[in-house]
């Protein structure tokens, strides 16, 4: 078994971050085995000012880093899940998904607030997600939804650059980063948000036919986040959606079963989709929401 992996990832703080983590818990299970981080600038870093949707939704953090794994540039590439395509180029797979962070929502603001009905009426909230703007809106029609991007630090001096009320983040991402909150409030939104597919998890890709690194990257699958992002992404997949549409898909185990939630949001808030049911792990529960939905005319809200 090969000893020298060439990890590609991109270069945002948290991707790195996330990285680090991946190659930690390698580091652990194989002392001997020595990792070189190959930083790639992906579609998504390069495009900062038009939104992902118009820059062209699917796979614009992943495309370039995908490509140099075909091209056996690099072994094997750390990715947010959220940001993996639900159908993964001919030769590719991901080998692993270490143990899942919170896969929730939070509002970050300079103000307390005890719940989205504490803010005030034409409350101004920072998201560049149509996930997210969908499902706030659907809440409370009268927010005005200001699309931002770019890092945690950005987002968050945007609160008062762009006189906002809050910013909606990734409690993952301020997790893994360590964030300073110190000057902020943050309002979990846990019963009010539901999250992207894979959000919270790492995905670890590599190559099919490469058989010692898909060996290195199974010490650190873990089993149950696996089963639950597995259910959330054949629901995404069904819908023919990603990360960039207003999908929400969140899964979690609990007495040897998956209690699964997904929805189907207009952007604009006027019509949502949702539905919640039980399901044996291996089943196909995500499968069967998403027809659910479509049946009930959910794909008239993402063509």
């Amino acid at each position: 078994m090969k000893t020298d992996f060439i990890v590609g990832t991109r270069q945002s703080k948290l991707a790195m971050r996330q990285t680090q983590i991946v190659v930690q818990l390698l580091k652990k299970k194989f002392p001997k085995a020595s990792f070189s981080v190959k930083k790639i600038v992906t579609e998504g870093d390069r495009n900062l000012k038009d939104s992902l949707q118009k820059i062209g939704g699917k796979g614009v953090f992943i495309k370039e880093i995908e490509q140099e794994m075909i091209d056996q540039k690099i072994d094997f590439a750390v990715h947010s899940l959220k940001d993996v395509t639900p159908v993964l180029p001919d030769g590719l797979m991901i080998s692993a998904y270490p143990k899942r962070e919170s896969p929730y929502d939070c509002l970050v603001s300079a103000q307390p607030y005890q719940s989205l009905d504490d803010l005030p009426k034409g409350a101004r909230i920072g998201t560049n997600s149509s996930r997210r703007q969908g499902q706030l809106l659907y809440l409370r029609p009268d927010l005005e939804i200001v699309p931002i991007r770019g890092n945690v630090d950005t987002r968050l001096k945007k609160i008062a650059t762009e006189h906002l009320n809050g910013v909606v983040l990734a409690e993952a991402g301020l997790n893994r980063l360590g964030v300073d909150l110190s000057d902020f409030y943050q309002l979990s939104l846990k019963e009010t948000i539901l999250p992207a597919a894979g959000q919270g998890a790492i995905a670890i890709e590599c190559r099919q036919a490469d058989a010692d690194t898909r060996a290195l990257l199974a010490t650190i699958d873990d089993q149950q986040t696996r089963e639950c992002v597995t259910v959330e992404r054949a629901f995404l997949r069904k819908l023919g959606g990603s990360c960039n549409y207003p999908i929400g898909s969140y899964a979690y185990e609990e007495d040897t079963k998956i209690q699964f939630t997904g929805l189907v949001a207009s952007t604009n808030g006027h019509k949502l989709f949702k539905k919640a049911q039980q399901g044996a792990i291996d089943g196909p529960v995500g499968t069967q929401v998403a027809q659910s939905l479509i049946d009930e005319g959910a794909l008239d809200l993402i063509k």
